[in-house]
């Protein structure tokens, strides 16, 4: 049982009586939560960028007692793993009467340490670090959680991430908070000399945390969170014994099966652990857990006891000493200046002013060279690991904490129980204004085996300095229903992604589809172990440049498959998917990853970098405490298809035989067709025009898709600048005014526009203000020079259509030629050598023989021949091959349309002996006979039809109006007979309903209507009617 003090605190921290640690607990754990974060300046986030959520608070505390963010695995499940931890840190000092004393500060949630005036002795956060209107703290994905500027930083940080490294997020996704101890008075202890005399003194140890938690969804370290706190004394005294350490409450198996688990440590890999007993809980439906622990990535050192501590063979080595002790500073790599910044991350603002890039020394604030080398420090190591059954450790009373955290105390936990445990590293040393390190990982895995070679191997990539390939940034990814289908378009924002090691490495897109939010039915690739590792797409589109194939860095005997050269795309349609099922999609972009021969192939820009597999970006899920999705990463999305609604008319639907796409002028033959991608986004009554334009360096014709809508908006100028909604601005239709449309400024005098980017910047002698809003209007381009005209996909999605188009290559469309008027018979062929662009038909005004007309030379002939695209009669000649003065039916025309550089010509030629029929019994396949027809011959009033391929042209101009989708009254009547439920009968469950989320119970069950109207009301009888 879990016993709580009932207290009333001045910060409206209300603790329940006697209540156990779950079933009626969760009221109450629900209600201090919240009371908790009442406190100024508490703040909570969510670590969700791999497989592992887990809440933090910027006090210290990780996890939320057990709820469905609290140290969940895999995401998606509600599979908590733990109640609640907390850093720690101990001292023993002197206080103001002479006496020793040891004071503790954490963060904890549950057994919180609190003063008779109900404020928590213990770490608060530090204001400034978060911002203030948002209850989330700095959390990387997320900009709207950032201050407004750094207290930390100056600046030339506003605006970019607190990085540990520079101005940049070198994970996937990063937390960042700053706290101390300040209000921890619970001994008469002041660690600052400086506010002796005032009312209120700084009480506490004096410690400031900075904390740093890290996620990768790379394979390697998809199961793992890190944590670093940076511990700083910013008191006046000497701290000579100070002890870092993490208390926790993990619950395996969560809140069903919490009192059977099993704990051990490992003191040669620095890692404690815990597991389920039986390998089996009824939590959440039944499932089986798997194993959960801490490791030690990197404690603090000690770098003057002239011991080898961490085992690396180096004695004594720092990140404070000015050298680089391992010997893992490379100049060609990593000479890159104290801002942290080379020219492959991004906002690289050039070489440092100070000198410090490429001066051939390593200086602070470049990769591998002291606080930025993880592995530069004497590491003490894990030193410490009690544990006992809940609730024997209490971090409400710093005397037993003291005694528990004593270094060289390795207690034989006991097992099968409900398992808490304290570890920690110690002791160390902190001189007033020193820092020093201390990196901890959350760890998960299968088994030991698995959770102990994720250790490992996060331990080397930590102390190679977190050296994985930065993934790609994540595509914007359209998400729409249909019937039985989706339809998923994104845009190409990841193949300009830098990563600060690897360069601009980006090498393809995956598609993942689900039934869960944790992907989990995607995660159905093994490793070597057996263990899962990749999630199997249902489709892929990489780039066409000869990597394909297994990628030849593995990880546990897996490796990532590159792709088939199959060539981009960003449209991907989903067919046969259930009605009424929830699915959850995911457009993900992957890289290049490296290997040591990928510069001599061409697909980097650099050698001799470290090989690593590929990095695909993360998928980020936010559910409730039900399971329901509340947000999704932006190459994310839920959807249901579904049958429309009952007289639902599809939106740019027409009337049988009307043209969507209006050819307005020129005579090109080739085709235009407006895809419609995601119907809702389809407007009303828009008009679009398309038009062609050949560049003279190019000799494909490209072209332009305009929104003939005049957009309106306002501006105000800022810096000199300004930007407009929209890129790719039609510069002959910008008007800019005040806002009362009485001034009119001018493109030539008072502004320019960069009209690719829609940035307006105002001209030195312009009477234009900043901080003053104008009125603009303008027309922009959705697709600006474009030259697929292939019958690619590769346009981009605009107002919810992709425009195809498909150039008619010039030539001869034997399809569509031959006689268009007239029975004759004869065979004919037609040589193009060289076409001209026009339909051409020759008209017999005689019989054969007769001398109606004349050729160039004056052979007599009954036809003549007329250019019916232009409208011109042609030059022509006959081959008089007998030499009789006028034409026979089986001498050739030539036709000479125009002259030229290249004069254009074409034969005709007739062959009235050719017309054969074969008879074939249909009964079998054997050749009955070959029979001559009966020629047919010429006769006055017979038209023959060149039809020709016309490409586009500049003179080709076409427009088209958008019809958004409607509901038409009378088809919905002639549709009710449709309307259904599914599935019909319901029987135990669907499969559609979700996974069960819940700590026990049903979980929810759900039918589904379709073809219903657009408004209508549904009645559900019981069986009495």
């Amino acid at each position: 049982m879990r016993n709580f003090i009932s207290i009333l605190c001045f910060c409206n921290i209300v603790f329940g009586q006697a209540l156990p640690k779950y079933g009626n607990a969760i009221i109450e754990r629900s209600n201090k939560l919240n009371d908790m974060m009442d406190v100024t300046d508490r703040k909570y986030a969510d670590h969700n960028g791999n497989r592992v959520l887990c809440r933090i608070y910027n006090f210290g505390g990780i996890g939320a007692l057990s709820n469905n963010v609290s140290g969940v695995y895999p995401i998606g499940t509600s599979h908590s793993y733990f109640y609640e931890f907390t850093p720690i840190i101990a001292a023993s000092v002197i206080d103001e009467n002479g006496y020793r004393v040891h004071i503790v500060s954490d963060g904890a949630v549950g057994l919180s340490d609190n003063s008779p005036e109900g404020y928590q002795w213990g770490f608060e956060p530090l204001t400034g670090y978060a911002n203030p209107n948002q209850e989330i703290f700095a959390l990387s994905t997320n900009e709207d959680s950032w201050p407004e500027s750094w207290p930390n930083r100056d600046e030339t940080w506003d605006g970019v991430w607190n990085g540990q490294y520079g101005k940049y997020v070198r994970a996937d996704q990063e937390t960042f908070f700053v706290m101390d101890d300040y209000y921890n008075d619970e001994f008469d202890y002041f660690p600052d000399s400086t506010d002796a005399g005032q009312p209120e003194r700084r009480a506490g140890l004096g410690i400031e945390l900075q904390v740093r938690g890290y996620q990768w969804n790379h394979p390697a370290a998809e199961d793992i969170i890190i944590f670093t706190y940076w511990i700083k004394n910013v008191g006046t005294s000497t701290l000579d014994s100070v002890i870092f350490g993490m208390y926790g409450d993990a619950d395996v198996g969560g809140p069903s099966s919490f009192s059977d688990d099993d704990a051990w440590f490992d003191i040669e890999n620095d890692i404690v652990y815990q597991w389920d007993h039986d390998g089996y809980s009824n939590s959440y439906g039944g499932f089986s857990p798997v194993y959960f622990g801490w490791s030690f990535l990197e404690s603090p050192g000690n770098s003057t006891d002239g011991i080898d501590n961490d085992g690396d063979g180096m004695i004594d080595e720092s990140q404070y000493d000015g050298i680089d002790n391992d010997g893992d500073w490379l100049a060609e790599r990593d000479d890159i200046g104290a801002d942290g910044l080379g020219e492959y991350h991004y906002g690289y603002p050039g070489p440092d002013a100070d000198g410090t890039e490429g001066n051939g020394v390593p200086d602070v604030g470049e990769p591998n060279f002291e606080i930025t080398d993880n592995d530069e420090s004497d590491q003490i190591g894990l030193t410490s690991f009690y544990s006992a059954p809940y609730p024997s450790i209490q971090p409400d009373n710093d005397e037993i904490m003291w005694s528990q955290l004593q270094p060289g105390r390795f207690d034989v936990p006991s097992q099968n129980i409900d398992q808490t445990y304290l570890y920690g590293s110690a002791f160390i040393s902190l001189e007033p204004g020193e820092q020093k390190k201390f990196a901890v990982a959350m760890v998960f895995g299968n088994d030991f085996d698995d959770i102990l070679r994720n250790t490992v191997t996060m331990q080397n990539i930590y102390d190679n300095d977190y050296s994985f390939a930065k993934p790609p940034l994540k595509p914007n990814v359209n998400i729409t229903a249909g019937d039985k289908k989706v339809i998923l378009s994104w845009d190409n924002k990841s193949e300009n992604s830098l990563d600060p090691i690897y360069g601009k490495d980006f090498e393809g897109y995956r598609i993942y589809r689900s039934t869960d939010p944790g992907f989990i039915d995607s995660y159905i690739v093994t490793d070597t172990y057996g263990n899962i590792t990749f999630k199997k797409p249902i489709a892929a589109f990489d780039l066409i440049d000869s990597l394909q194939g297994p990628h030849p860095i593995g990880f546990n005997g897996v490796q990532f498959d590159m792709g088939t050269d199959s060539g981009l795309e960003y449209l991907y349609v989903d067919s046969n998917l259930i009605n009424g099922q929830t699915y959850y999609y995911a457009v993900t972009a992957y890289d290049k990853g490296y290997d040591l021969d990928f510069y001599d192939l061409g697909f980097s820009h650099a050698a001799n970098l470290l090989p690593i597999a590929p990095s695909e970006c993360s998928i980020i899920v936010d559910l409730d405490r039900k399971g329901n999705v509340i947000n999704m990463s932006e190459n994310a999305g839920t959807v249901v298809p579904n049958a429309p609604s009952a007289g639902y008319i599809p939106p740019n639907t027409l009337e049988s035989g009307e043209n969507f796409v209006v050819h307005d002028s020129g005579n090109a033959t080739g085709l235009i067709k407006l895809e419609t991608i995601i119907f809702d986004d389809i407007p009303e009554n828009r008009t679009y025009s398309v038009e062609f334009e050949k560049i003279s360096v190019n000799p494909k014709i490209q072209y332009n898709v305009r929104d003939e809508t005049i957009i309106n908006e306002k501006i105000v100028f800022l810096s000199g600048m300004a930007n407009v909604s929209y890129v790719n601005i039609d510069s002959a239709s910008i008007l800019l005014t005040n806002m009362e449309g009485t001034i009119v400024y001018s493109d030539t005098s008072d502004f320019s526009v960069d009209f690719a980017s829609g940035i307006f910047a105002i001209d030195s002698a312009s009477t234009l203000v900043e901080e003053v809003e104008y009125a603009v209007s303008y027309k922009y381009y959705p697709i600006f020079n474009s030259r697929y005209v292939d019958g690619e996909k590769d346009n981009k999605v605009f107002d919810g259509m992709q425009i195809r188009v498909n150039d008619a290559p010039l030539g001869v469309n034997l399809d569509n030629s031959g006689f268009r008027i007239g029975n004759s018979n004869y065979a004919w062929e037609i040589i193009d050598s060289r076409v001209y662009p026009a339909n051409f038909e020759i008209t017999f005004v005689g019989e054969i023989g007769d001398s109606l007309n004349a050729d160039n030379y004056n052979i007599a002939v009954p036809f003549f021949i007329e250019n019916v695209t232009d409208g011109d009669t042609m030059d022509f000649r006959v081959f008089d091959q007998d030499h009789d003065g006028e034409w026979d039916r089986e001498e050739a025309i030539l036709i000479l349309p125009y002259e030229g550089e290249i004069t254009p010509y074409m034969f005709v030629v007739f062959d009235p002996y050719d017309s054969v029929t074969t008879l074939i019994n249909t009964g079998d396949t054997t050749v009955l006979d070959t029979a001559f027809e009966d020629i047919i011959d010429i006769e006055s009033g017979d038209v023959f039809r060149i039809d020709i391929n016309i490409p586009f042209a500049e003179s080709d101009k076409y427009h088209f109006t958008t019809i958004s989708s409607r509901i038409s009254t009378d088809l919905a009547k002639s549709e009710l007979d449709d309307i259904a439920v599914v599935p019909n009968p319901y029987v135990v469950t669907a499969s559609w309903e979700p996974q069960h989320q819940f700590e026990s119970g049903r979980g929810p069950r759900k039918i589904d209507f379709i073809n219903l109207p657009t408004e209508c009301t549904i009645k559900i009888f019981t069986l009495s009617g």
